[in-house]
């Protein structure tokens, strides 16, 4: 209520903690100033992955990875929730429809009833073109980010260092996405 109603510490909260860890003189449990929600990165490990790498910080939704590893989607479709092993390809093609559905305004919870032929026939185009353009979407969102001094060192967790393999992961993440080690998107890519 004290958050809800800016009275007190409550109004520092209501801040986030990103804007006010030093004042509480605790940790900075954030990324690129995005609270975490409840989807925990130290046991979903691709969750981990996305929350690092999403052009706006620990946001769940920009990949809905976590809905992949408890899974909420058909089986075959489900990862394990601990380790990266082809997690960062997956999460590009997740990021890339995640992108697709906010520019088409397309509700991230009909999961269950979008498929490729849903797309093509709400969009009048192929799927393979229509996630092309989710790419393109999330590449210069990156872009915009490493104007703006973004890079590798953002793409970070307050708890990295409890997961074996994330460096790994963020370098096979970049070298899928064809961006530099440094998670820089190359000037050429976005001419």
């Amino acid at each position: 209520e004290k958050i809800a109603h800016r009275e007190g510490v409550g109004d520092d909260l209501a801040e986030g903690v990103a804007a006010v860890h030093d004042d509480l003189d605790v940790e900075n449990w954030s990324v690129k100033g995005m609270d975490f929600a409840a989807h925990e990165g130290r046991v979903l490990h691709g969750q981990a992955l996305s929350y690092a790498v999403a052009n706006r910080g620990a946001d769940h939704m920009y990949a809905t990875f976590y809905s992949v590893e408890y899974p909420l989607v058909p089986t075959d479709e489900a990862m394990p929730m601990s380790g990266f092993e082809g997690k960062a390809d997956r999460l590009i093609e997740r990021e890339n429809l995640m992108a697709l559905n906010d520019a088409g305004v397309v509700c991230k919870f009909s999961r269950d009833y979008m498929n490729p032929e849903r797309y093509e026939a709400l969009f009048g185009a192929d799927f393979e073109e229509l996630l092309a353009v989710g790419d393109r979407i999330v590449e210069l969102e990156r872009h915009f980010n490493n104007r703006r001094g973004f890079d590798r060192g953002d793409d970070t967790l307050p708890y990295a260092d409890q997961l074996d393999g994330f460096d790994d992961a963020l370098d096979e993440y970049y070298d899928s996405r064809g961006w530099t080690t440094d998670g820089v998107v190359p000037e050429e890519r976005v001419a």
